[in-house]
């Protein structure tokens, strides 16, 4: 399960941040987790205030994973005590969180559905 460890708002979008930890006891796929204010889930007109991941990255257990606001690439680093860290960016110029002064909430996949392919009957 991951969730959110802390929080750096900052009037620099290169200098603000959301800092996630998995907390279960198994690898999680970052693809689909949605991270919003609460000002974004009081009026659908302000999804500008959320982030959703489109990485299809494996965040094992105990890691953590860092969402700067501004830009940059991808990338899994090591910190310096040797923890593992996956770095994302969402790629705004300006701060996010810092206009947000409530809650953050992180969401995640619940269910996943693709209609089927029709199946086709072999004649000999």
């Amino acid at each position: 399960m991951i969730r959110i460890v802390g929080v750096q708002r900052n009037d620099s979008p290169d200098e603000e941040f959301v800092l996630f930890q998995n907390q279960g006891t198994l690898r999680e796929t970052l693809r689909g987790h949605v991270v919003l204010s609460e000002l974004a889930l009081e009026c659908a007109d302000n999804f500008d205030l959320a982030h959703v991941f489109r990485e299809d990255e494996q965040v094992p257990c105990g890691m953590y994973v860092i969402l700067y606001t501004g830009h940059g690439k991808p990338r899994w680093a090591r910190t310096k005590d040797n923890a593992l860290i996956f770095f994302a960016y969402m790629g705004r110029d300006e701060a996010i969180w810092a206009k947000c002064p409530g809650p953050l909430h992180l969401l995640m996949k619940q269910h996943s559905y693709t209609n089927r392919a029709a199946n086709q009957l072999m004649a000999s």
